[in-house]
């Protein structure tokens, strides 16, 4: 599945979308507990994990922030989110041993997992690839702009989703349905396309 974000509020209306599918999952009793997030630096990763977070219950005892440093942090909502960032480990990584063995009603969302070896990546697991679109100099080419995102750099997001087993197949079809009630995925719309 792919499609295009056009602002900052559609990534968070994708992290709503994503939160109510796993909720929806969770209720029939399955649970998707592998998500990978990849893109560059600002691509909205982060963005995504905060409305992904915030649309889980108990999500009021959740601040969520990249956890680049510390690796990953835990968020006490229900289901239970781990979400790790390896930024800082080197290609081809192996998995941090503290979240290799999660409890059953647990989540991993692991940012930058791209840098985990092909070998150590869960067989069941949902790939989320946000890039940037369109991104060109603003009027100006001085430094007095580089505090105005919007005039350096148009804010349009490409999303492209792959599932991988059948936990992640059964919340992709979850969330398809979702963001076509948000207005985020049209079928033959110009907003998103299958």
């Amino acid at each position: 599945m792919e499609f295009t974000l056009t602002s900052p509020e559609d990534t968070e209306k994708f992290g709503k979308a994503a939160a109510q599918a796993l909720l929806a999952q969770k209720a029939k009793g399955k649970l998707l507990r592998t998500v990978y997030l990849s893109g560059e630096l600002g691509a909205g990763k982060t963005t995504f994990t905060r409305a992904f977070v915030g649309g889980l219950p108990n999500a009021e005892n959740a601040e969520v922030a990249s956890p680049s440093f510390t690796i990953c942090h835990e968020y006490p909502t229900d289901p239970e989110i781990y979400h790790a960032d390896l930024y800082r480990l080197p290609d081809g990584a192996d998995l941090p041993e503290e979240l290799t063995d999660l409890g059953k009603n647990t989540v991993l969302l692991i940012e930058w997992a791209e840098r985990l070896s092909p070998e150590v990546r869960d067989k069941n697991r949902l790939d989320i690839c946000i890039t940037k679109e369109n991104c060109v100099l603003g009027e100006k080419n001085s430094f007095e702009n580089i505090d105005n995102f919007v005039n350096l750099c148009q804010l349009k997001r490409h999303v492209k989703i792959s599932a991988h087993g059948e936990t992640a197949l059964e919340f992709e079809n979850e969330l398809q349905k979702n963001l076509q009630n948000c207005g985020l995925l049209q079928i033959n719309g110009k907003n998103g396309r299958l």
